[in-house]
């Protein structure tokens, strides 16, 4: 079983590492937030077991955060320990009345402090359960260059613009060859390639949270290096499990930017998916290459009620002849296509996705691919017709 995760509180650095340290050699992980700011922030993507809360930080006080976690529908279930140095009896009162569990006041015996976590958490059981596992989408092209990454980038930031409250990850499992984090107007990023570099042991939840990347909207990204693939090491699948198992407990949506590759790491992947986008090109090649792809995943294990073929093309009104005979291929025609940044920024509204050049994007919450996705969101019938 995973460890139980707490968040500490607090603006005093020292008292932070000292409470961190004490809790880790008792088995817990821990995280640490040095603001009130910061703590909410962290406590909606991480969702904790626990949170110990100081009261007194400059940019917002303990009070105050126990009230916007409770607030929160993403943290309102979280316990929260208030730990502080504030021992009036009206103090007291005003952190149970912002939604504080347990009041323990500064300084306190590291055993009551073991002993009080430990009686909360007992009250609050860890949800390691299929309620709290996210959903992992997959998006997969059936030859490269089809923009298949930038799919998968835009419609995870503007799903996330459009439901902030979710926790969403994207993740570039590529072994190289990167491109989205240049996309992004950001220098390369080594976030892949460093768990790539390590031992497995290396592949915990804070190590993997502290090389993502976080985008204006919220989104949590851990890019690929842009280094040509082959001279870096290899992905392997008991690294994917283990990324993918970490991320699947910590966010409720994570979306996987796949290459057209289905060696063992990548089926591994693919396995793991809820639902898989595989994107194709609108010609007598593409629906070609569309149904060896489709043989192929056909013959592992993965279920072919998670896969939708969607179209690529600098057309938005396209319409697709699928080959009759062939196996029911469900198809998707997005209004996406190939178009400048200024027009881009205009359709989905500013939001700084690609800074410069020519880009796959959506055109906007009204499009029929982004609705037909969001369907997963609202948990609604999979699957194009």
């Amino acid at each position: 079983m995973a460890p139980r995760r707490i968040l500490v509180v607090d603006d005093d650095a020292d008292a932070l590492r000292l409470v961190g340290l004490m809790l880790e050699r008792q088995g817990f992980e821990i995280l640490a937030a040095a603001s009130g700011q910061q703590a909410v922030q962290k406590a909606v993507e991480a969702q904790p077991d626990l949170i110990i809360l100081d009261v007194m930080m400059p940019d917002m006080d303990g009070f105050e955060v126990a009230a916007r976690l409770q607030r929160h529908p993403a943290t309102e279930s979280i316990p929260i320990l208030m730990f502080t140095a504030k021992v009036a009896v009206n103090d007291k009162i005003s952190g149970f009345q912002a939604g504080a569990d347990d009041y323990l006041t500064k300084p306190a015996h590291p055993r009551e402090l073991t002993a009080r976590v430990e009686a909360l958490l007992e009250r609050h059981p860890s949800g390691e359960d299929e309620s709290k596992h996210g959903h992992i989408v997959g998006f997969f092209p059936t030859k490269g260059g089809l923009g298949t990454s930038t799919l998968a980038l835009n419609t995870a930031i503007e799903l996330r613009r459009m439901h902030h409250d979710i926790p969403s990850a994207l993740v570039e499992l590529h072994e190289g060859s990167g491109t989205l984090a240049l996309q992004l107007g950001l220098k390369a990023q080594t976030g892949l390639a460093t768990l790539l570099e390590r031992p497995v042991s290396y592949i915990t939840e804070t190590n993997l949270l502290n090389l993502m990347v976080r985008h204006a909207t919220g989104l949590q990204t851990l890019f690929a290096s842009a280094k040509p693939c082959g001279l870096g090491p290899k992905l392997d699948k008991q690294r994917v499990r283990t990324i993918l198992s970490h991320l699947n407990s910590r966010f409720e949506y994570v979306r996987l930017a796949l290459p057209s590759d289905l060696s063992e790491p990548y089926q591994e992947a693919l396995g793991l998916c809820e639902s898989i986008f595989v994107t194709v090109e609108p010609n007598r090649v593409g629906m070609a290459l569309a149904q060896e792809t489709l043989n192929a995943l056909d013959g592992l294990d993965i279920d072919w009620d998670a896969l939708n073929f969607t179209v690529s093309s600098s057309n938005p009104g396209l319409t697709v002849d699928v080959p009759e005979g062939n196996r029911s291929l469900r198809m998707a025609v997005p209004d996406y296509g190939y178009m400048e940044f200024e027009l881009f920024e205009q359709r989905i509204g500013g939001i700084e996705v690609i800074k410069t050049g020519f880009s796959f994007v959506i055109t906007g919450e009204n499009g029929s691919f982004l609705k037909s996705f969001e369907g997963f969101l609202n948990g609604s019938e999979r699957g194009f017709e």
